[in-house]
């Protein structure tokens, strides 16, 4: 049994003791509250609300709270200790003077009300009741300033600074797989993209390559007659690289069929009559990213690999835009009506479903 109450019961000291600690209570809920909502809350996930959401609310919220916690996050962490354990240490001088101090109240009030409930509703509303605190939080701020914020200093010099989390591109890639299900699931085809993007930069070049043994190149002195210009379109291809005479490695440049259009092969003009396009070389070393970069320039679509840029001889093979993109962004090959191959690495006839005047799926 606890101790007999200070004041008499019914008299005015026994009821402002009795409203001062049902307000500690309560406060000591507060900050218990706040201590596991906002400290839970991922800074990362709130930059991702705050600029992003669909609900203007919860947008809002993320805004207020990153507000808050943008002044210093162990400052935040301070105040809300640092006012927990006054409440803790002031409640039984008022709830002893009140009841008498007795070890279920105080259980039920300090543990149940005062902890267990609030931490339980945070966890489940953090951002909301963090955004609407966020005042009142900041005002306690400023109140014990003077001890929270050298505390929250010498915090941010042992520990760190508490910097926004941000994902490796490995963790990322995990990160997708987690969101095949959900209220906005990803699908596979998605993934696969995201993926494939987020590999550019890993991989080179010459894993992707068309060796030169499979690349269709022309002769400068070939001599484009009609079974010439027939070999040309049936190839699929619409750029072949065009090579000095009897010497295959030294190349001139690019022939693109789309000038050959208005061209009677009744001429029977050689190759080297035709405007070639530039033929630009790179090492095999560089990254598929920094190849698409170059193509983004617009001024070329296909790449000689070579050992020796700028000196005939060194060429390995060839990668075009559409290599880039369909086996390393979409991560699938794109086959159209004149493709003979699924792609040039693994040879394999190209399959096509029945033609349909309509798109349908």
């Amino acid at each position: 049994p606890g101790a007999e109450p200070e004041e008499p019961i019914g008299s005015p000291a026994f009821y402002t003791k009795l409203a001062v600690s049902v307000g500690l209570v309560l406060l000591g809920g507060v900050f218990a509250g706040l201590t596991l909502g906002l400290m839970g809350l991922d800074e990362l996930h709130l930059r991702v609300l705050a600029m992003s959401s669909d609900d203007i609310v919860e947008r809002k919220n993320a805004q207020k709270v990153l507000s808050l916690l943008n002044k210093r996050r162990h400052w935040v962490l301070v105040v809300l200790l640092l006012g927990n354990v006054i409440v803790n240490e002031s409640l039984p001088i008022f709830l002893d003077s009140a009841i008498g101090g007795g070890v279920a109240a105080v259980i039920i009030s300090t543990t149940m009300i005062g902890t267990i409930i609030p931490q339980a509703v945070s966890v489940r509303y953090g951002l909301s009741i963090g955004a609407a605190c966020a005042p009142v939080v900041l005002g306690f701020m400023y109140i014990f300033a003077p001890i929270a914020y050298p505390t929250a200093k010498l915090l941010d010099y042992v520990l760190g600074a508490n910097e926004a989390h941000t994902y490796k591109k490995a963790e990322l890639k995990s990160f997708l797989q987690f969101h095949r299900t959900g209220e906005e699931p990803l699908r596979d085809d998605e993934i696969s993209i995201l993926n494939g993007v987020l590999e550019l930069n890993t991989k080179n070049v010459e894993s992707i390559m068309t060796p030169m043994k499979d690349v269709v190149t022309l002769s400068a002195d070939a001599i484009l007659d009609h079974k010439a210009i027939e070999m040309l379109l049936s190839s699929g291809y619409s750029r072949f690289p065009v090579h000095e005479p009897g010497r295959p490695l030294a190349f001139r440049g690019l022939l693109l069929v789309k000038k050959l259009l208005n061209y009677d092969p009744a001429q029977a003009l050689p190759v080297s009559k035709f405007r070639l396009s530039i033929l630009p070389e790179a090492y095999p070393s560089i990254n598929c990213f920094q190849a698409l970069d170059y193509f983004q320039t617009g001024r070329a679509h296909l790449l000689l690999i070579s050992r020796t840029p700028g000196v005939a001889g060194g060429a390995i093979g060839v990668i075009t835009l559409e290599d880039m993109v369909t086996q390393e962004i979409i991560t699938e090959e794109i086959v159209d009506e004149t493709d003979l191959y699924e792609d040039n690495q693994s040879k394999k006839r190209a399959k096509r479903l029945t033609t349909s005047a309509m798109m349908t799926g």
